[in-house]
């Protein structure tokens, strides 16, 4: 029977989670210290998502680009047009924490939101 390994995140233990599998249908899960990992596993097996974090392009601010992140995980295989997606994206300042920036990036139903404040900086003339 196939098996797979995974190194549990869903507590500080890190614990290594072996998966015995036939087909999508998990068989036996071991090797984790608590019910978080079992459930940490049982999430990656059928649906693996990512926390995405990036920067896009804004202007009128002390920064060219700013960090903006989705609010929940991402499946895996939408990560690469969630990225495209956020390529073509550029913010004016001011900016604040937390601002949407796209409401359902890739149709995944999932937003994307600004991780810090940017000001409008103004560029004065020198004379």
């Amino acid at each position: 029977m196939p098996k797979r390994e995974y190194t549990c995140v869903a507590c500080p233990k890190g614990c290594t989670v072996e998966v015995e599998f036939e087909g999508d249908e998990i068989k036996d899960i071991t090797g984790y210290n608590c019910l978080k990992g079992k459930d940490y596993v049982e999430d990656e097996f059928h649906d693996p998502r990512r926390i995405l974090t990036t920067t896009v392009k804004i202007k009128n601010a002390k920064y060219p680009r700013i960090p903006v992140r989705t609010e929940t995980g991402v499946p895996k295989d939408e990560l690469d047009c969630c990225l495209d997606e956020l390529t073509e994206v550029e913010l004016e300042a001011p900016v604040d924490i937390g601002y949407t920036v796209i409401d359902d990036v890739c149709s995944t139903g999932i937003s994307v939101v600004t991780s810090r404040s940017l000001e409008e900086v103004t560029v004065s003339k020198l004379e």
